[in-house]
C-alpha cells in the first residue's frame, strides 16, 4: 500500500508544473487585450500623421499659387493707355529739341485744329481728329536721352486738310500719338520730321514733351 500511495505522489507531482504554464499563456486575456490595443493605437498614429502632412502640403502649395498669382498681377502692363481731352483741358502745347523738326505743336480738341510751329512765322493749322482705337505698340526715341523704347498707344491724332499757314508736307505724313509717360505726365509720338537714321530704325517715332 505504501508503494502504491507513493507511486500516485510521484505522478500528480510530474503533470502539474507542466500544464499549469501551458494554460496561463494560451488562456491570459490580458496580454493579447494589450497587444491588440497597442496595434490600433500604432494604426491611428501612423493615419493621423499622414492626414497632417497631407494638410501642410496642400496649405504650402496653396499658399504658393496666391503669391504667384498676385506677383503675376502686379506686374502685367496694362492693355490700354488711353487720354482723354479733359485731361489737357483741350489745350496742349508740346516742345521739340533739334535739327530739321518743328519748334513746337498744338493740339487743340476745343477747335479740332493741329498747329504746327505754334507762336512763329512759320506756322501751319490743320484739321485734327482725335479717337481711340485698338492698342497698337510703337517705338519711340525717348525725349531728352534719344534710347529707343517700346510704348502702347490706343489714342491717335488724325491730321486733316490744311486750313492756313506755310505748306509743308512732313507735317501730314503720317498720325500722332497721345500717351502717358513714367512721370505720369503725356507724351506725344510723331513721326521723325528729322531722318538722318538707320534703315532698322525707320518705324522709330519721336518722344516731344510739353
Amino acid at each position: 500500500m505504501l508503494c502504491l500511495v507513493a507511486s500516485f505522489l510521484l505522478v500528480g507531482c510530474n503533470r502539474g508544473p507542466t500544464q499549469e504554464p501551458t494554460e496561463k499563456f494560451t488562456n491570459d486575456p490580458v496580454t493579447t487585450e494589450s497587444s491588440t490595443r497597442h496595434s490600433e493605437d500604432s494604426s491611428s498614429n501612423t493615419q493621423t500623421s499622414a492626414a497632417s502632412s497631407s494638410d501642410r502640403s496642400s496649405s504650402q502649395s496653396s499658399t504658393v499659387e496666391t503669391t504667384s498669382s498676385s506677383t503675376t498681377a502686379s506686374t502685367k502692363q496694362p492693355e490700354v493707355d488711353s487720354v482723354s481731352a479733359e485731361e489737357f483741358g483741350g489745350y496742349a502745347t508740346f516742345y521739340f529739341n533739334g535739327m530739321n523738326v518743328p519748334d513746337s505743336i498744338n493740339i487743340n480738341t476745343n477747335t479740332n485744329e493741329v498747329t504746327f510751329n505754334a507762336d512763329t512765322s512759320q506756322q501751319a493749322v490743320y484739321n485734327l481728329s482725335m479717337q481711340d482705337g485698338p492698342v497698337k505698340t510703337i517705338r519711340v526715341f525717348s525725349a531728352n536721352t534719344n534710347e529707343i523704347r517700346t510704348v502702347r498707344v490706343s489714342t491717335t491724332l488724325s491730321i486733316g486738310v490744311q486750313i492756313s499757314g506755310a505748306t509743308n508736307t512732313n507735317n501730314q505724313s503720317s498720325n500722332l500719338y497721345l500717351f502717358h509717360n513714367k512721370h505720369g505726365g503725356l507724351s506725344l509720338a510723331t513721326p521723325n520730321y528729322a531722318g538722318n537714321v538707320s534703315e532698322d530704325q525707320m518705324d522709330v517715332m519721336l518722344e516731344v514733351l510739353q
